[in-house]
């Protein structure tokens, strides 16, 4: 199966930028770096063509999906087994919108939204790349992605390292990680890459109509993207760092003496949160393009355009989901924590600002890539 390229009208690619250069631009002004030998901008909406498989990968995941989950969204919304979202599978409380429904209702609408991506996907195979479908098949995909997922993927991703290292140290039974690995966190992760393949197909000729935006408005929207990408999980940091040393932040002296065994997990969360804000900063910063020059071997290389815009992305959409979970239960009054966390600000407060953390992480790297574009050579963008 080939993609059909979008309108060449809505995608400038090897085109100069109204400067008449086709370079990287200055992080502080917004323009071209004078006389630097770097490639030109993105065609945004374009897979790479020297990477046939990595615009293909979408498509094939996309397709995949909706064929077998129509398939199996009826099975399951006609009593089948292996409904992940009902009876012993589900976890109880509810932590998706779909768990602990009925195995029609759960079933109907997973088969429903297959068929809408099958759809979707095949429209914009074909080139039917108008506004309307683009849009539709981003809308879809968040609702796939983000909306009917929740917090387990985002645990996994988080727990897993400090899991691991305790697991070496004997600290750990391997019962514990292995019981990690369900068949409705499973169904969890694969949604999650479904529909962030549905959003990548949608994100295409959008982007691509983004082809002549200012860098030095995209640098700026960045900027502002980040520092709200940073502020939020070093927010969440500070309570769980605090709790480790023994500072209630957010919390009274008693509640946190009666989770003091659990704090050592949260600070090795509140570590991975430090980390991923410090490397968000280098969505606005010259070491987000250029490796530096303390890193061997690398030093002074460009950094693939795609990577820290595709990581940073990676990470917005577990985020998003948790963040939303959490705000459901919240409103809910379903407990999200230990007993009595409802009444602790510092134990539900943090975690009710990701969904703005992962919006905001997500518009830092569109806007990363929009503002440096491709590393691929003008020559071979024109083919």
């Amino acid at each position: 199966m080939t993609t059909t390229a979008p309108d060449p009208h809505h995608c400038a690619g090897g085109q100069p930028s109204p400067s008449g250069s086709t370079g990287p631009v200055h992080l502080q002004t917004g323009t071209p770096h004078p006389g630097h030998p770097e490639p030109g901008r993105a065609q945004l909406g374009r897979p790479d063509p020297s990477h046939p498989r990595r615009g293909r990968l979408p498509v094939l995941i996309a397709g995949t999906w909706s064929v077998v989950y129509c398939v199996l969204g009826l099975v399951w919304a006609l009593g089948g087994p292996g409904n992940p979202f009902t009876g012993s599978n589900a976890p109880i409380p509810a932590n998706s919108l779909l768990d602990q429904t009925h195995a029609l209702v759960s079933g109907l609408t997973i088969a429903g939204i297959a068929v809408v991506m099958g759809i979707l996907t095949l429209r914009l195979v074909r080139g039917q790349t108008d506004r309307a479908t683009a849009g539709l098949a981003v809308g879809v995909g968040l609702l796939l992605a983000v909306v009917l997922t929740d917090v387990r993927i985002l645990m996994t991703m988080g727990y897993l390292p400090v899991m691991l290292v305790a697991l070496a140290l004997g600290n750990l039974e391997m019962e514990v990680l292995a019981a990690m690995a369900t068949w409705p966190s499973a169904n969890m992760l694969l949604m999650m890459v479904a529909g962030v393949s549905l959003t990548v197909l949608g994100m295409r000729p959008l982007m691509a109509r983004l082809q002549h935006a200012d860098p030095a408005r995209a640098l700026r929207v960045g900027r502002v993207a980040v520092a709200v990408a940073m502020v939020v999980p070093l927010g969440y940091a500070t309570t769980r760092l605090g709790w480790l040393l023994g500072v209630p932040v957010g919390l009274s002296p008693e509640f946190l003496a009666g989770i003091r065994e659990i704090t050592p997990i949260g600070a090795g969360l509140a570590t991975l949160a430090v980390i991923g804000a410090v490397l968000t900063l280098g969505l606005v910063q010259r070491w987000g393009e250029v490796w530096p020059r303390w890193v061997p071997v690398l030093r002074g290389r460009e950094i693939p355009a795609r990577g820290p815009a595709y990581a940073a992305l990676a990470v917005a959409v577990p985020i998003g989901a948790a963040g939303l979970m959490y705000i459901r239960k919240m409103v809910a009054g379903v407990p999200i924590g230990p007993p009595g966390a409802e009444t602790q600000i510092g134990a539900w407060l943090p975690e009710m600002l990701w969904p703005l953390w992962a919006a905001a992480l997500a518009v830092a790297a569109l806007a990363y890539l929009i503002r440096r574009g491709s590393s691929r050579p003008q020559a071979e963008r024109r083919r």
